[in-house]
């Protein structure tokens, strides 16, 4: 919902309270126009969300201050035992095996993923769905050459923060 917005030439302000918007800058999809990219920003002073299209230089209208939007602005927690996030260079592996293992009636069939972190005593991945920046799933990998059938892999939503859902994963 778009509450207000303000500009001032050469100052990036917050719509709702007029501070500098000097904050952590997220890009991500709208949810209505997924063509169409957002800047976000959290004011510092009112902890307002504001956003605009990403190239645009016009000025920010306020989304609002409600939890939805924590996520994105969250520092990085330390994962439980024994729970690590993937290195860059392992996260294709983990990728493509989903892709593998996933049936036509999964629901993570077709999406494009990004692996984020793996359990350390199981096969159980945690995946980000690209389109969908706060849609992650924890999922049980089979390291078949091929899709299994349902419920395989098995799948579970996690709720954020990560280090919550993850921290009574037990094997």
């Amino acid at each position: 919902m778009i509450i207000g917005s303000c500009h001032a030439p050469g100052v990036d302000l917050c719509p709702t309270c007029s501070a500098p918007l000097n904050g952590r800058t997220v890009r991500r999809p709208a949810p209505d126009e997924p063509l169409q990219v957002r800047e976000l920003r959290r004011c510092k002073t009112c902890d307002h969300v504001a956003w605009r299209p990403e190239s645009d230089t016009g000025p920010w209208s306020d989304a609002g201050s409600g939890p939805e939007h924590d996520y994105l602005f969250a520092t990085l927690q330390p994962l439980p035992e024994p729970w690590s996030f993937i290195p860059h260079g392992e996260k294709a592996e983990l990728e493509a095996q989903l892709r593998t293992e996933v049936p036509d009636e999964h629901p993570l069939r077709g999406k494009k993923v990004i692996a984020i972190a793996r359990c350390g005593g199981c096969d159980e991945v945690v995946y980000s769905v690209e389109e969908d920046p706060g849609w992650f799933a924890r999922v049980h990998l089979t390291w078949r050459s091929a899709p299994g059938s349902l419920p395989w892999p098995t799948t579970t939503p996690l709720a954020l923060p990560l280090v919550n859902s993850l921290a009574d994963h037990a094997h």
